[in-house]
């Protein structure tokens, strides 16, 4: 034969092949054979391959030496002539090597790829938690103190409240709020149980409502519908993320035929989705204003207010017939509009007779800073400013005193409490109150509501209850408070007691 070109001449031995052995090998070792077929440790792993690892005997192998098996030589003495036997029992061997020496490099091999998994899944722990903390910082800066609490009270939660009176002359109060996971909960406080009952209004888990149908920092509203003393409806309204600047509004309500509750936690499973959600899109820092009637002499049907970029919208629901109902127009009234995210509330009026007037007063910052108010009734909207100023982030809570009648000698004459919060200002809370069919401005601070301040959050329902965040450790609270003033003598329209705290715990 002539050699390859490529390739040297070796001189070969002459050592010959017993084919007996041969055979008596493939029967005596045949779980030798056997092992062969199953995977092996990838002897050409490198520093570019991380770690060794298994691999199939069909799998490619990557960077093999492509030089040639050399032939070694064996001196004379130990060659076993042909046909002959060798005098000792050869030993049995595995893969070619003897067995200890085979189960030592087994073991060995399991110990080292045991610890590089290890070092391996370690590091990737290691790196998820630092990424995970690295994002939860990020979130807690946007949350500006938010807590590794997810069922702790949001730092920059919104609040929303309600009240009524049932049939056994109880005052219930109610409080929505949010929490760090974005769930919303419900507190409530009847006076003859006298401890505050929280049940969830959207948890994650029911409804088919998921925490991400929750916009984080969502706005929040909250209204209950008196059909009479003994049955009524809830309603809450949130958004979901914004998208583009915008969210779309949600809504549930809890039918009073599943028996609306004060003194105990009412379910989740029980909140039913409500027409008006998914219907309305607002801007994405909108507030959301909702009324229900509240008596017999009180606008009687449910209406939603938002804010869009040309101004404020109405929706309203007067029966199951004509359902919720919205012109796609923006209020036209004789005052500047709302300015871009501006807070706005609603405090309704109620006529004491059937001549009186009934009327609901949104409150809000007018594109020129004016503190603003709408009034809807007898069916039209009017336009009054209060003479105050307040900055973009300015905060407003108002209610109502008296009733709106006709008579000028009206024991109870109409009369408003509006409250402001500007952090742009080192003013504390101020005032600003309707008497005697003028507006005044008081230039002096609540001091009973200062703590208030901190979290410039705050919100009143009809039964002049005030309800705040305030800080709490490393978290908030949301505090109680009840006004204390006459409504017919103005010196004491800064007077409030602090009831205490709401409860919260989930």
């Amino acid at each position: 034969m002539t050699p390859s070109p490529d390739r040297p001449e070796y001189q070969y031995s002459t050592l010959e092949v017993d084919v007996e052995a041969q055979n008596r090998n493939q029967n005596q070792y045949a779980e030798t054979a056997q092992a062969s077929q199953l995977p092996e440790v990838n002897q050409n792993a490198s520093e570019h391959l991380n770690y060794p690892e298994v691999v199939e005997n069909y799998a490619p192998k990557r960077d093999v030496d492509p030089t040639l098996p050399e032939p070694v030589h064996v001196p004379e003495s130990e060659k076993i002539p042909a046909g002959g036997v060798a005098t000792d029992t050869p030993e049995k061997r595995i893969c070619g090597m003897k067995r200890k020496i085979f189960w030592i490099v087994v073991v060995g091999a399991i110990v080292v790829v045991a610890a590089i998994v290890a070092g391996v899944v370690a590091g990737v722990v290691t790196r998820k938690n630092g990424d995970s903390s690295s994002d939860s910082s990020g979130s807690n800066a946007d949350a500006e103190g938010a807590t590794n609490n997810e069922t702790a009270l949001f730092a920059n939660t919104n609040l929303a409240t309600a009240n009524f009176t049932d049939e056994f002359g109880n005052e219930n109060y109610l409080v929505v709020y949010q929490l760090n996971n974005k769930a919303i909960y419900l507190s409530a406080w009847n006076s003859s149980h006298k401890s505050w009952v929280v049940s969830p209004v959207v948890d994650g888990k029911t409804n088919n409502l998921g925490l991400d149908s929750v916009r984080q920092g969502t706005a929040l509203s909250l209204d209950v519908f008196t059909y009479d003393t003994k049955s009524r409806d809830i309603h809450v309204y949130w958004q979901l993320p914004d998208s583009g600047g915008l969210a779309t509004i949600k809504a549930l309500t809890y039918d009073n035929d599943k028996g609306v509750s004060t003194q105990s936690a009412i379910s989740a499973a029980n909140w039913i989705d409500s027409e008006a959600g998914n219907s309305y899109i607002s801007t994405a820092g909108s507030s959301l204003v909702s009324y229900g009637k509240q008596c017999d002499f009180c606008n009687q049907y449910t209406y939603l207010y938002w804010q869009t970029a040309n101004g404020l919208r109405e929706a309203n629901y007067v029966n199951s017939s004509t359902g919720w109902y919205s012109d796609n127009n923006v209020i036209k009234v004789d005052i500047e509009p709302p300015s871009e995210n501006s807070s706005l509330v609603q405090a309704h009026v109620a006529a004491a007779t059937a001549s009186g007037h009934r009327s609901m007063n949104l409150f809000y910052r007018s594109t020129t800073s004016a503190l603003s108010q709408i009034v809807n009734g007898d069916g039209r909207y009017v336009g009054h400013y209060l003479g105050r100023d307040i900055g973009p982030k300015a905060t407003i809570a108002a209610f109502s005193t008296g009733f709106n009648e006709t008579s000028k000698n009206w024991p109870a004459p109409l009369g408003f409490q509006v409250l402001t919060i500007d952090p742009a200002a080192s003013d504390g809370v101020q005032l600003t109150y309707y008497k005697g069919d003028t507006w005044t401005k008081v230039d002096r601070k609540v001091e009973a509501l200062g703590d208030c301040r901190g979290h410039n959050t705050m919100v009143a329902n009809h039964a002049r209850r005030i309800y705040c965040l305030v800080k709490n450790g490393d978290g908030v609270e949301i505090v109680e408070f009840a006004w204390q003033g006459d409504p017919s003598d103005p010196s004491t329209y800064a007077n409030y007691d602090r009831i205490g705290t709401v409860g919260i715990s989930v």
